[in-house]
């Protein structure tokens, strides 16, 4: 990593004309949170990404109408990253942490692993937020950044963070308890039954609202 802080890193490799940025992956959640912050730097600078595989990734980094573009990629094939890494092409490159350390010092990088403190620079000097609550939600669900602060931007007065996700998880998680209760305790199958019969619904009633 750079001494300077990696959002700003993330924002200076956007403008600049060097090919190839690479970001240590951690988790889905994680990832989504810097395509998020890679797309607000580039529509800042109408600069287009494209969500390309390795095999998909081209040299040519500007269209018929000049629209500059680039490529986010997912690689962990070390063969590959290499390859890829070696065309000249504007690209950021999320990889496993092995590929990440040993190609690190070569091009400019960014450790998923210090996304929170990412997450509270990102929040603090780039909107201009101050409200540990937003700041303290975002740390722990990433990937909802966008919509948080968009949220938090549009009526700061009367904000309240999206619990929904943590809610579901935990409900879940109650009906789960009790089927295990049920199965150790040997107790009636008509209440066990009951109990997994609910947690499917709710399941099910989940993904529909979304």
């Amino acid at each position: 990593m750079n001494k300077k802080n990696q959002i700003t890193t993330i924002e200076e490799f956007i403008s600049s004309d060097e090919d190839n940025m690479l970001i240590s992956q951690v988790n889905e959640e994680i990832t989504i949170f810097y395509l998020g912050i890679v797309k607000h730097f580039a529509n800042n600078q109408g600069i287009k990404i494209s969500n390309n595989n390795e095999s998909e990734a081209v040299l040519n980094n500007e269209d018929l109408f000049g629209t500059k573009t680039i490529q986010t990629l997912s690689i962990t094939n070390a063969k590959k990253l290499d390859t890829i890494l070696n065309t000249h092409s504007k690209k950021i490159v999320f990889t496993d942490y092995k590929n990440f350390k040993r190609l690190s010092s070569k091009f400019k990088s960014i450790n998923g692993y210090q996304f929170e403190n990412d997450v509270a620079f990102f929040i603090r000097n780039e909107l201009s937020i101050h409200n540990d609550e937003l700041l303290d939600y975002c740390r722990h669900n990433a990937a909802l950044l966008f919509s948080e602060t968009s949220k938090f931007i549009i009526n700061s007065n009367q904000y309240s963070r999206d619990r929904s996700l943590i809610e579901e998880k935990n409900h879940i998680l109650d009906i789960r308890k009790i089927i295990f209760e049920n199965k150790r305790n040997n107790l009636n199958i008509k209440a066990l039954y009951q109990s997994i019969k609910k947690e499917a619904e709710y399941k099910k009633l989940s993904f529909l609202t979304y």
